[in-house]
Protein backbone atom coordinates (compact mmCIF):
# COMPACT_ATOMS: atom_id res chain seq x y z
CA UNK A 1 0.00 0.00 0.00
CA UNK A 2 1.24 3.32 -0.97
CA UNK A 3 1.95 5.83 1.59
CA UNK A 4 0.02 9.32 1.50
CA UNK A 5 2.44 12.24 1.32
CA UNK A 6 1.51 13.59 4.05
CA UNK A 7 2.57 11.03 5.84
CA UNK A 8 6.16 11.59 3.92
CA UNK A 9 5.76 15.45 4.70
CA UNK A 10 5.47 14.49 8.08
CA UNK A 11 8.34 12.19 8.43
CA UNK A 12 9.94 14.80 6.70
CA UNK A 13 10.00 17.46 9.35
CA UNK A 14 10.80 15.52 11.89
CA UNK A 15 13.57 14.52 10.19
CA UNK A 16 14.50 18.40 9.78
CA UNK A 17 13.67 19.90 13.04
CA UNK A 18 13.25 17.27 15.50
CA UNK A 19 15.73 14.23 14.99
CA UNK A 20 18.53 17.28 13.59
CA UNK A 21 18.18 18.70 16.54
CA UNK A 22 17.41 22.37 15.22
CA UNK A 23 14.61 22.46 17.75
CA UNK A 24 14.30 22.07 20.86
CA UNK A 25 11.08 21.27 23.22
CA UNK A 26 9.00 24.65 23.10
CA UNK A 27 10.34 25.96 19.69
CA UNK A 28 8.36 26.79 17.36
CA UNK A 29 7.98 24.81 13.79
CA UNK A 30 7.95 27.13 10.59
CA UNK A 31 4.50 28.50 9.44
CA UNK A 32 2.03 26.76 7.10
CA UNK A 33 3.40 29.31 4.45
CA UNK A 34 7.14 28.74 5.01
CA UNK A 35 6.30 24.59 5.07
CA UNK A 36 4.58 24.51 1.86
CA UNK A 37 7.35 26.24 -0.15
CA UNK A 38 9.76 24.03 1.80
CA UNK A 39 8.52 20.99 0.96
CA UNK A 40 6.47 22.30 -2.01
CA UNK A 41 3.41 20.80 -0.76
CA UNK A 42 0.04 22.48 -0.79
CA UNK A 43 -1.64 23.93 2.30
CA UNK A 44 -3.95 20.86 2.83
CA UNK A 45 -1.02 18.96 2.73
CA UNK A 46 0.57 20.27 5.11
CA UNK A 47 -1.98 21.15 7.92
CA UNK A 48 -2.95 16.95 7.67
CA UNK A 49 1.05 16.40 8.11
CA UNK A 50 0.90 18.53 11.11
CA UNK A 51 -2.51 17.07 12.30
CA UNK A 52 -0.53 13.34 12.38
CA UNK A 53 2.16 15.28 14.05
CA UNK A 54 -0.18 16.10 16.61
CA UNK A 55 -1.64 13.14 17.07
CA UNK A 56 1.22 11.28 18.02
CA UNK A 57 2.51 13.54 20.49
CA UNK A 58 5.34 15.37 18.62
CA UNK A 59 3.86 19.08 18.58
CA UNK A 60 1.09 21.14 20.09
CA UNK A 61 -0.91 23.80 18.29
CA UNK A 62 -1.40 26.93 19.72
CA UNK A 63 -4.48 29.20 18.48
CA UNK A 64 -3.17 32.22 16.91
CA UNK A 65 0.19 31.56 17.63
CA UNK A 66 1.88 28.25 15.57
CA UNK A 67 2.96 24.69 16.04
CA UNK A 68 5.31 24.11 18.50
CA UNK A 69 7.12 20.92 19.69
CA UNK A 70 6.31 19.06 22.95
CA UNK A 71 9.50 17.28 23.53
CA UNK A 72 12.30 15.29 21.31
CA UNK A 73 10.89 11.26 22.17
CA UNK A 74 8.22 9.76 21.07
CA UNK A 75 5.34 9.38 23.29
CA UNK A 76 4.34 5.69 23.86
CA UNK A 77 1.16 6.84 21.07
CA UNK A 78 3.37 8.24 18.34
CA UNK A 79 5.78 5.14 18.26
CA UNK A 80 2.30 3.15 18.04
CA UNK A 81 1.60 4.22 15.06
CA UNK A 82 5.53 4.09 13.78
CA UNK A 83 7.58 1.79 14.54
CA UNK A 84 7.52 -2.34 15.43
CA UNK A 85 10.64 -4.64 15.72
CA UNK A 86 11.64 -7.87 14.36
CA UNK A 87 14.12 -9.93 16.30
CA UNK A 88 15.42 -12.46 14.56
CA UNK A 89 17.47 -15.88 15.29
CA UNK A 90 19.83 -14.45 12.38
CA UNK A 91 18.43 -11.79 9.56
CA UNK A 92 20.22 -13.79 6.68
CA UNK A 93 18.25 -17.12 5.83
CA UNK A 94 15.22 -17.51 3.45
CA UNK A 95 12.91 -18.42 6.28
CA UNK A 96 13.50 -15.23 8.06
CA UNK A 97 13.20 -13.55 4.88
CA UNK A 98 10.44 -14.68 4.23
CA UNK A 99 8.29 -14.03 8.02
CA UNK A 100 10.21 -10.54 7.45
CA UNK A 101 8.11 -9.94 3.96
CA UNK A 102 4.95 -10.84 5.89
CA UNK A 103 5.29 -8.23 8.78
CA UNK A 104 6.59 -5.61 6.19
CA UNK A 105 3.72 -5.74 4.01
CA UNK A 106 1.39 -5.14 7.47
CA UNK A 107 3.14 -2.42 8.68
CA UNK A 108 3.26 -0.75 5.09
CA UNK A 109 -0.61 -0.98 5.63
CA UNK A 110 -0.49 0.70 9.09
CA UNK A 111 1.69 3.45 8.15
CA UNK A 112 4.90 1.49 10.37
CA UNK A 113 8.11 1.50 9.51
CA UNK A 114 10.21 -2.17 10.88
CA UNK A 115 13.10 -1.92 12.95
CA UNK A 116 15.00 -5.24 12.21
CA UNK A 117 17.88 -7.20 15.01
CA UNK A 118 19.62 -10.35 14.52
CA UNK A 119 19.89 -12.39 18.07
CA UNK A 120 22.55 -13.78 16.49
CA UNK A 121 21.49 -17.41 18.05
CA UNK A 122 21.76 -16.32 21.30
CA UNK A 123 19.75 -16.52 23.78
CA UNK A 124 21.16 -13.51 26.00
CA UNK A 125 21.83 -11.37 23.22
CA UNK A 126 17.81 -12.05 22.23
CA UNK A 127 17.02 -10.53 25.56
CA UNK A 128 19.43 -7.35 24.82
CA UNK A 129 18.16 -6.76 21.18
CA UNK A 130 14.26 -6.55 22.43
CA UNK A 131 15.38 -3.50 25.10
CA UNK A 132 17.32 -2.04 22.68
CA UNK A 133 14.32 -1.77 20.34
CA UNK A 134 12.25 -0.82 23.05
CA UNK A 135 14.58 1.98 23.76
CA UNK A 136 14.72 2.66 19.87
CA UNK A 137 10.97 3.75 20.27
CA UNK A 138 9.55 0.13 19.05
CA UNK A 139 5.80 0.00 20.58
CA UNK A 140 5.72 -4.08 19.90
CA UNK A 141 8.01 -6.29 18.61
CA UNK A 142 7.65 -9.95 16.61
CA UNK A 143 10.41 -12.41 17.59
CA UNK A 144 11.08 -15.27 15.97
CA UNK A 145 13.11 -16.93 19.14
CA UNK A 146 16.39 -18.75 20.09
CA UNK A 147 15.95 -22.48 20.49
CA UNK A 148 15.98 -22.72 24.37
CA UNK A 149 17.23 -25.46 26.13
CA UNK A 150 15.58 -27.07 29.31
CA UNK A 151 17.06 -24.39 31.76
CA UNK A 152 16.56 -21.80 29.98
CA UNK A 153 12.47 -22.38 28.95
CA UNK A 154 12.00 -22.91 32.96
CA UNK A 155 13.72 -19.29 33.57
CA UNK A 156 12.68 -18.28 30.45
CA UNK A 157 13.10 -14.21 30.71
CA UNK A 158 9.86 -14.13 28.99
CA UNK A 159 8.04 -15.14 31.64
CA UNK A 160 9.48 -12.25 34.14
CA UNK A 161 10.35 -9.11 32.02
CA UNK A 162 8.77 -6.96 29.51
CA UNK A 163 5.46 -8.09 30.27
CA UNK A 164 3.44 -5.22 29.95
CA UNK A 165 5.01 -5.18 26.56
CA UNK A 166 3.88 -6.44 23.18
CA UNK A 167 5.46 -8.85 22.07
CA UNK A 168 4.29 -11.46 19.40
CA UNK A 169 6.10 -15.03 19.00
CA UNK A 170 6.07 -16.39 15.84
CA UNK A 171 7.27 -20.42 14.53
CA UNK A 172 9.73 -20.86 17.50
CA UNK A 173 7.37 -20.70 20.64
CA UNK A 174 6.68 -22.32 23.72
CA UNK A 175 2.48 -22.45 25.52
CA UNK A 176 4.63 -21.86 28.76
CA UNK A 177 5.91 -18.76 27.48
CA UNK A 178 2.23 -17.08 27.98
CA UNK A 179 2.57 -14.65 24.78
CA UNK A 180 0.67 -13.93 21.75
CA UNK A 181 2.22 -16.41 19.27
CA UNK A 182 1.83 -17.70 15.57
CA UNK A 183 2.94 -21.54 14.98
CA UNK A 184 2.18 -24.22 12.38
CA UNK A 185 0.68 -27.20 13.63
CA UNK A 186 4.40 -29.23 13.68
CA UNK A 187 2.38 -32.39 15.34
CA UNK A 188 0.19 -32.93 12.87
CA UNK A 189 2.93 -32.62 10.66
CA UNK A 190 4.87 -34.95 11.87
CA UNK A 191 1.95 -37.23 12.01
CA UNK A 192 1.41 -36.76 8.11
CA UNK A 193 4.78 -37.01 7.74
CA UNK A 194 5.28 -40.62 9.04
CA UNK A 195 2.32 -41.68 8.10
CA UNK A 196 2.93 -41.25 4.22
CA UNK A 197 6.59 -43.02 4.76
CA UNK A 198 4.41 -45.88 6.24
CA UNK A 199 1.93 -45.72 3.43
CA UNK A 200 5.28 -46.46 1.34
CA UNK A 201 6.06 -49.30 3.60
CA UNK A 202 8.67 -48.17 5.64
CA UNK A 203 8.57 -49.80 9.00
CA UNK A 204 11.58 -48.54 10.42
CA UNK A 205 11.76 -44.52 10.65
CA UNK A 206 14.79 -42.49 11.85
CA UNK A 207 13.99 -39.60 13.29
CA UNK A 208 16.71 -36.44 13.75
CA UNK A 209 16.78 -34.30 16.45
CA UNK A 210 19.26 -31.92 18.21
CA UNK A 211 20.82 -31.54 21.82
CA UNK A 212 23.23 -28.90 23.18
CA UNK A 213 25.92 -29.60 25.38
CA UNK A 214 24.58 -32.11 28.29
CA UNK A 215 21.38 -30.40 28.01
CA UNK A 216 18.06 -31.42 25.52
CA UNK A 217 17.01 -28.38 23.02
CA UNK A 218 13.54 -27.61 23.15
CA UNK A 219 12.86 -26.66 19.78
CA UNK A 220 9.65 -27.09 19.95
CA UNK A 221 8.44 -27.66 16.48
CA UNK A 222 10.81 -30.62 15.73
CA UNK A 223 9.56 -31.73 19.92
CA UNK A 224 6.19 -31.63 18.34
CA UNK A 225 7.02 -33.40 15.16
CA UNK A 226 8.40 -36.27 17.34
CA UNK A 227 5.41 -36.63 19.36
CA UNK A 228 3.68 -36.59 16.09
CA UNK A 229 6.24 -39.07 14.49
CA UNK A 230 5.60 -41.46 17.93
CA UNK A 231 1.79 -41.43 17.58
CA UNK A 232 1.35 -42.58 13.83
CA UNK A 233 3.69 -45.49 14.84
CA UNK A 234 1.87 -46.15 17.24
CA UNK A 235 -1.54 -45.90 15.68
CA UNK A 236 -0.21 -48.33 12.55
CA UNK A 237 1.35 -50.87 15.48
CA UNK A 238 5.04 -50.33 14.41
CA UNK A 239 7.25 -50.62 17.17
CA UNK A 240 9.76 -47.91 18.02
CA UNK A 241 13.39 -48.57 18.25
CA UNK A 242 15.04 -46.11 20.66
CA UNK A 243 18.39 -46.01 18.55
CA UNK A 244 16.02 -44.47 15.52
CA UNK A 245 16.06 -41.42 17.78
CA UNK A 246 19.25 -40.00 16.04
CA UNK A 247 20.36 -36.98 18.24
CA UNK A 248 22.97 -34.22 16.93
CA UNK A 249 24.79 -33.87 20.44
CA UNK A 250 26.24 -30.85 21.18
CA UNK A 251 25.02 -28.96 18.43
CA UNK A 252 22.85 -25.20 17.87
CA UNK A 253 20.66 -24.66 15.41
CA UNK A 254 22.31 -23.68 12.42
CA UNK A 255 25.09 -25.67 12.67
CA UNK A 256 27.03 -27.88 10.17
CA UNK A 257 25.97 -31.58 11.30
CA UNK A 258 27.74 -32.83 7.91
CA UNK A 259 30.11 -34.80 10.49
CA UNK A 260 27.22 -36.25 12.70
CA UNK A 261 25.20 -37.58 9.99
CA UNK A 262 28.38 -39.32 8.58
CA UNK A 263 28.59 -40.84 11.87
CA UNK A 264 25.00 -41.84 11.83
CA UNK A 265 25.13 -43.13 8.56
CA UNK A 266 28.16 -45.49 8.87
CA UNK A 267 26.42 -46.96 11.81
CA UNK A 268 23.55 -47.33 9.38
CA UNK A 269 25.82 -49.19 7.36
CA UNK A 270 27.00 -51.70 9.71
CA UNK A 271 23.95 -52.81 11.38
CA UNK A 272 21.91 -55.65 9.85
CA UNK A 273 18.85 -54.17 11.10
CA UNK A 274 18.13 -50.21 10.22
CA UNK A 275 15.50 -47.97 9.18
CA UNK A 276 14.55 -47.54 5.73
CA UNK A 277 13.78 -43.74 6.09
CA UNK A 278 14.83 -40.83 8.12
CA UNK A 279 13.19 -37.74 9.32
CA UNK A 280 15.79 -34.92 9.08
CA UNK A 281 15.49 -31.57 10.99
CA UNK A 282 14.74 -29.04 7.87
CA UNK A 283 15.36 -29.55 4.20
CA UNK A 284 19.17 -28.38 4.90
CA UNK A 285 19.83 -31.22 6.76
CA UNK A 286 18.15 -33.67 4.64
CA UNK A 287 20.25 -32.34 1.54
CA UNK A 288 23.33 -32.70 4.19
CA UNK A 289 22.05 -35.91 4.70
CA UNK A 290 21.65 -37.12 0.73
CA UNK A 291 24.94 -35.75 0.14
CA UNK A 292 26.88 -37.69 3.28
CA UNK A 293 25.02 -41.29 2.16
CA UNK A 294 25.75 -40.88 -1.42
CA UNK A 295 29.66 -40.49 -0.61
CA UNK A 296 29.52 -43.57 1.40
CA UNK A 297 27.15 -45.44 -1.75
CA UNK A 298 23.88 -45.78 -0.14
CA UNK A 299 21.11 -45.18 -2.58
CA UNK A 300 18.67 -42.75 -1.95
CA UNK A 301 15.88 -43.25 -2.34
CA UNK A 302 16.28 -46.57 -3.09
CA UNK A 303 18.34 -48.44 0.21
CA UNK A 304 17.29 -44.54 2.41
CA UNK A 305 14.55 -42.15 1.57
CA UNK A 306 14.61 -39.04 2.96
CA UNK A 307 12.31 -36.49 4.22
CA UNK A 308 12.73 -32.72 5.12
CA UNK A 309 10.72 -29.72 6.37
CA UNK A 310 10.47 -25.87 5.07
CA UNK A 311 10.05 -26.15 1.36
CA UNK A 312 13.35 -24.22 1.03
CA UNK A 313 14.41 -22.35 -2.35
CA UNK A 314 17.50 -24.51 -2.83
CA UNK A 315 16.10 -27.80 -1.95
CA UNK A 316 13.29 -27.68 -5.20
CA UNK A 317 16.13 -28.06 -7.73
CA UNK A 318 17.83 -30.80 -5.47
CA UNK A 319 18.34 -33.92 -6.46
CA UNK A 320 16.96 -36.78 -6.02
CA UNK A 321 14.00 -34.64 -5.01
CA UNK A 322 12.67 -35.27 -1.77
CA UNK A 323 9.79 -35.23 0.40
CA UNK A 324 8.89 -31.50 2.43
CA UNK A 325 6.51 -29.51 4.09
CA UNK A 326 5.24 -25.85 2.99
CA UNK A 327 4.71 -23.91 5.31
CA UNK A 328 3.52 -20.58 4.69
CA UNK A 329 6.31 -18.33 6.58
CA UNK A 330 5.24 -14.99 5.09
CA UNK A 331 1.46 -15.04 6.49
CA UNK A 332 2.78 -16.55 10.11
CA UNK A 333 4.71 -12.50 9.76
CA UNK A 334 1.87 -11.13 8.58
CA UNK A 335 -0.59 -12.60 11.50
CA UNK A 336 2.21 -11.61 14.29
CA UNK A 337 2.55 -7.92 13.02
CA UNK A 338 -1.47 -8.05 12.82
CA UNK A 339 -1.91 -9.39 16.43
CA UNK A 340 1.07 -7.17 17.65
CA UNK A 341 -0.42 -4.27 16.70
CA UNK A 342 -4.00 -5.53 18.08
CA UNK A 343 -2.24 -5.71 21.70
CA UNK A 344 -0.83 -1.86 20.61
CA UNK A 345 -4.38 -0.24 20.43
CA UNK A 346 -5.58 -2.49 23.46
CA UNK A 347 -8.12 -5.07 21.65
CA UNK A 348 -5.96 -7.59 21.95
CA UNK A 349 -5.27 -9.04 26.06
CA UNK A 350 -5.23 -12.58 25.40
CA UNK A 351 -1.76 -14.81 24.67
CA UNK A 352 -3.87 -15.89 21.92
CA UNK A 353 -2.21 -19.02 19.81
CA UNK A 354 -2.64 -19.07 16.09
CA UNK A 355 -2.15 -21.97 14.81
CA UNK A 356 -1.88 -22.95 10.77
CA UNK A 357 -1.91 -25.88 8.91
CA UNK A 358 0.89 -26.99 6.82
CA UNK A 359 0.59 -29.31 4.00
CA UNK A 360 3.14 -32.08 3.19
CA UNK A 361 4.78 -31.51 -0.21
CA UNK A 362 5.15 -35.00 -1.54
CA UNK A 363 7.98 -34.64 -4.13
CA UNK A 364 9.96 -37.62 -5.07
CA UNK A 365 12.03 -38.89 -7.43
CA UNK A 366 10.85 -40.36 -10.76
CA UNK A 367 12.77 -43.63 -10.47
CA UNK A 368 12.93 -44.56 -6.78
CA UNK A 369 15.73 -47.28 -7.47
CA UNK A 370 17.68 -45.38 -9.81
CA UNK A 371 20.95 -44.33 -8.26
CA UNK A 372 21.46 -40.73 -8.79
CA UNK A 373 23.40 -37.69 -7.58
CA UNK A 374 22.99 -35.33 -5.17
CA UNK A 375 23.75 -31.86 -5.82
CA UNK A 376 27.03 -30.94 -4.13
CA UNK A 377 26.61 -29.30 -0.98
CA UNK A 378 29.54 -27.41 0.38
CA UNK A 379 30.86 -29.13 3.36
Amino acid sequence: MRRSVSSIVADAILADFVHSGTLKPGDRLPTVRELERLYDASRATIVHALSMLEQQGWIEKRHGSGCYLKQVEPSASATSRNLIGFVARNTNTEVILRVYAGIERVARVHNMHVLVASSDDSYDFEREQIARLIRAGCSAVVLFPVTRTERQLREDYLKKEFLDFPIVLVDIAYPEQKRPQVVFDNYLLGYEMTEMLLQEGHRRIAFMDMEAGEEQLMHYSTRERYRGYLDALHHAGVPVYPEDHWVMRGRLPGEDMFEEVMSFLQEWKRSAERPTAVIAIEDFCAMRTIAAAQLLNITVPGELTVVGFDNLTIARSFHPPFPTSDPDFRRAGEIAARLAIRQVRGSLTEPVIYMLAVAVKRRRATHPDERELAVAVVR
